[in-house]
């Protein structure tokens, strides 16, 4: 059984990588740009599949924390001016 202390860490943690799945979803160019790993804090690597259910994943370059997203009726704004496949800068 887990210890009851995590669940506000674990719960944290959910809400911030739903806050960078939210970012990647509508924000702009330079706003993804700067996201950073929910858990670690390092470099994302982000992946756009467009087609008729675009999906998104989302994966950190150093501990592989992972959210995906399935379904997209269209591909993010960022998309046009920085590619389907990007690596963020934070900190930059």
């Amino acid at each position: 059984m887990k210890n009851p202390q995590n669940i506000p860490e674990e719960a944290e943690n959910k809400a911030a990588w739903l806050q960078v799945l939210r970012t990647v979803q509508t924000g702009s160019a330079e706003e993804v740009l700067r996201l950073k790993c929910a858990t670690c804090g390092s470099s994302l690597q982000i992946v756009c599949t467009p087609g008729k259910r675009t999906s998104l994943a989302i994966r950190c370059a150093a501990c592989s924390s992972a959210i995906a997203l399935d379904g997209e009726s269209e591909a993010p704004p960022w998309v046009e001016s920085l590619g389907a496949t990007i690596s963020t800068r934070p900190g930059a």
